[in-house]
């Protein structure tokens, strides 16, 4: 990440110039939750503005929430899509079966719309994060874990998916449903965990996904995220 050198405006306080281009960054996505800031000396010379002027600043937004203490003195920035559902009120709505078909209408369109986006926005280093992500997740498949790491991989490989998309609002509200998704794939997992069959299938089914991101095909990343959701929906239906 680059930042931009400062203009200065009269009866504008330079301090407030550096607050509204780090907002800028962050709502843009160009600053994604958990990314480090350059060093103080590092960034006040990248936006050519005294550190006097550039720590007023990061005192600010740190105080706003924006960005939190990384340790070693350094900054990060922080999750601002703080989770609408927590981890035990998800695990009690998935066990009502209404809710769980509910909450996959609900990835049905968000994970299908987040797919095709990041296909047509994603950045290299959105591309960088997805790719690890599936990695990761792919990993885990192989080495046989257990369904609760497996499935945190698996909501994390979606949430890379949805950063790349740099819609702040699906952004928000996928981070926001994340622990409602990453029980439902919990669930999920614990019916079908070491069954060859379906883990070949999953795993085939993700990497179609992750290809079509990489080709820059928005349609085809759709329409195999649709069917992704639909195999993994049918699939759960079956074994209840």
């Amino acid at each position: 990440m680059t930042f931009q050198p400062v203009e200065s405006y009269p009866r504008i306080r330079i301090s407030d110039v550096v607050a509204d281009q780090i907002k800028s960054l962050i709502s843009t996505g160009n600053l994604l939750p958990g990314q480090r800031l350059p060093t103080e000396r590092e960034l006040a010379a990248q936006l050519n503005v005294s550190r006097p002027s550039l720590r007023e600043a990061l005192i600010r937004l740190e105080a706003d929430g924006y960005l939190v203490s990384g340790g070693r003195g350094g900054l990060v920035v922080a999750d601002i899509t703080a989770p609408v559902i927590s981890n035990p009120l998800a695990e009690l709505l998935l066990q009502n079966p209404r809710a769980t078909r509910d909450l996959f209408e609900l990835r049905h369109s968000l994970e299908s719309i987040s797919t095709a986006y990041a296909a047509e926005r994603a950045t290299p280093a959105d591309l960088q994060k997805i790719g690890a992500a599936f990695e990761a997740f792919a990993r885990c498949l192989s080495a046989g874990d257990d369904p609760n790491q497996l499935a945190e991989m698996d909501a994390r490989f979606h949430l890379a998916i949805a950063d790349g998309t740099h819609n702040v609002a699906l952004i928000h509200v996928m981070h926001g449903i994340h622990g409602l998704i990453q029980e439902s794939m919990r669930k999920s997992h614990r019916l079908i965990n070491c069954d060859d069959e379906i883990e070949k299938a999953l795993l085939e089914q993700h990497s179609a996904i992750h290809e079509a991101i990489i080709a820059r095909d928005p349609e085809r990343a759709r329409l195999v995220a649709e069917r992704h959701l639909r195999y993994v929906r049918l699939l759960y239906e079956q074994m209840m």
